[in-house]
């Protein structure tokens, strides 16, 4: 942003408050600018780790439904065995 024309239009005018002014005005835009830069790159940070959290969600429990499976095909299998090791005695 070029301040230079705008603030050699206040200056005979406005005196040194009117330039302070100016001059915090135009620090305030900026810097309004860069946290509005700074919160739209926050949210596209979130928006990517709650998509990958919502990600590991859904695969952690779909290991768990298989890790459930598995242990009750091996207590099958266990009782099996054991009501064959029962009858051949």
């Amino acid at each position: 942003m070029d301040v230079a024309g705008p603030l050699a239009a206040v200056l005979p005018q406005a005196g040194i408050g009117g330039v302070l002014l100016f001059l915090l005005v135009v620090v305030m835009r900026h810097a309004s600018t860069d946290r509005s830069d700074y919160r739209t790159e926050l949210d596209r940070m979130r928006a990517a780790y709650v998509a990958e959290l919502t990600e590991l969600r859904e695969r952690a429990d779909e290991l768990a439904a298989q890790l459930e499976d598995e242990r009750r095909k091996r207590w099958k299998a266990e009782d099996s065995a054991a009501r064959a090791r029962r009858g051949a005695t």
